[in-house]
């Protein structure tokens, strides 16, 4: 027997050719807090907008795709990864899917460079949906968390192994100039 069939005879042991499931992800809710490290988010709300004070779009039939949540950093540390904190799926036409194209404060529409510890902000996470697919009516949003961990390969503490903490349903509400 070759050392490849044996190798597969033997992961055939332990499971080595299963597909491997994952772990479901448990649901939030809308407007409810939703805890966890390095940051707390509460997703409040989704929009659909148009044209936005100081950004532009690549397109003027496209529009911005939002995520309106309040997130409270609860790591001991500022944090300036944001765009790490949600994601989302469900629309169609996204020009960046893989993040946000801005992140705002809402209360004065300004980027969001850094957050706080123990200082919640409300936040807008922003992906610009060409204006050539649907207007999506909800959107699947993916709350995410990282661990505090020793780094192996630089030996220190950090916030690493970004993965998914919680998903709801969010609806999209039209707010567009008509």
């Amino acid at each position: 027997m070759s050392a490849g069939a044996a190798a597969l005879a033997a992961s055939g042991l332990f499971g080595g050719l299963e597909q491997v499931r994952k772990p479901e992800i448990p649901p939030a809710t809308l407007n409810e807090l939703n805890k966890g490290e390095p940051w707390n988010v509460t997703v409040t709300g989704g929009r659909l907008v148009g044209e936005l004070p100081g950004l532009s779009l690549q397109d003027d039939a496209n529009h911005w795709v939002a995520v309106v949540a309040t997130v409270e950093v609860t790591a001991p540390e500022s944090r300036n990864d944001m765009r790490e904190i949600v994601d989302i799926s469900g629309v169609d036409g996204l020009l960046h899917p893989d993040e946000p194209d801005r992140i705002l404060v809402v209360r004065d529409a300004t980027p969001v460079d850094y957050l706080n510890p123990g200082m919640p902000e409300k936040l807008a996470f922003l992906w610009e949906q060409s204006g050539s697919v649907p207007v999506p009516t909800e959107m699947r949003v993916t709350i995410y968390q990282k661990t505090y961990r020793l780094d192996t390969l630089g030996r220190s503490m950090e916030w690493l192994d970004l993965e998914p903490r919680a998903e709801l349903t969010v609806p999209i509400e039209d707010r567009r100039e008509a």
